[in-house]
């Protein structure tokens, strides 16, 4: 009899256990997306005034103001401004307390021990505004940008506004295919924090909410964003939410293919989001 309740009570036990490793599939398979399953999150900034809000969210995402981040100001071509420590200000005026610069416009020098050590001790980035083709010229395929993807990996943030929003998608927009939407370019690759993912900024307030659709187009597995001035998309795994003064708008493939079977074109390019609302990487839905 004792045999008996022991065996009954093993059976349930391995079918309790074989339960839950379904179960486990199943979420796993529900929250996998292509676009962003890093341990961090991204704060994507749309340039412009950035609200107060969004440097309290980095700290408080950072573990603090007085944890260790670095800046990159390369993108802007003003040596003088970086020289003085000018780009720093926005963070120290706000109580942030150890602070440090990483600048080169050299990959060799990118790589300096002391860059690396950085890095390695940051529990932020932050990339500053100007070219994103800057920045990617002097840290694409370093093992400082190695470094980048480590701090995600361990659950680290980076932020950026302007060309620091682009170089975190997958595709360097902007410049001259801007002059002539018409014309197919060949983008560059730009940093893949968000894979499969093309990130324009100052949209509307630069009339650029259309620049974006020629890129999908041409790249029909990658999901456009555009963030407006002082918005921004607070990216973790899963999931981004808008949050600022403005909208963003989202260029998806997979609506558009909807739509074309639907009305035989594509009619409405882009749908907009506002402030608080959240986008689902895994269903491609917009939730209030």
């Amino acid at each position: 009899m004792k045999n008996c309740a022991t065996k009954l009570f093993a059976s349930i036990l391995l079918l309790f256990v074989y339960h839950l490793q379904i179960l486990a599939q199943t979420n796993t398979a529900v929250t996998t997306n292509p676009f962003f399953n890093s341990k961090g999150k991204l704060i994507i900034i749309g340039g412009g005034t950035i609200p107060d809000s969004l440097f309290t969210f980095f700290a408080n995402y950072c573990g603090g103001k007085d944890q260790p981040i670095v800046y990159i100001p390369t993108a802007t071509e003003d040596e003088e401004f970086i020289q003085k420590g000018e780009h720093l200000l926005k963070f120290s005026t706000r109580g942030f307390t150890h602070l440090s610069t990483i600048h080169t416009r050299n990959k060799k020098i990118a790589d300096d021990p002391k860059n690396i050590e950085l890095m390695r001790h940051a529990k932020g980035l932050y990339f500053g505004g100007g070219d994103q083709d800057l920045i990617a010229a002097a840290y694409g395929g370093t093992k400082l940008y190695d470094e980048f993807i480590a701090l995600l990996n361990r659950g680290g943030v980076i932020m950026g506004t302007s060309a620091g929003a682009t170089i975190m998608g997958s595709l360097l927009i902007g410049g001259d295919p801007r002059k002539d939407l018409t014309q197919t370019y060949h983008f560059k690759p730009a940093f893949s924090f968000m894979k499969n993912t093309a990130i324009d900024q100052h949209v509307l307030a630069r009339n650029r909410q259309f620049d974006l659709i020629p890129v999908i187009e041409q790249y029909p597995n990658t999901l456009g964003v555009g963030l407006d001035e002082s918005t921004a998309m607070i990216v973790e795994a899963g999931k981004f939410k808008i949050w600022g003064l403005s909208y963003a708008m989202i260029y998806d493939p997979k609506d558009w293919v909807a739509q074309k079977k639907k009305w035989g074109r594509v009619l409405k390019p882009f749908k907009m989001m506002s402030s608080g609302q959240s986008f689902n990487l895994a269903t491609r839905k917009i939730e209030n």
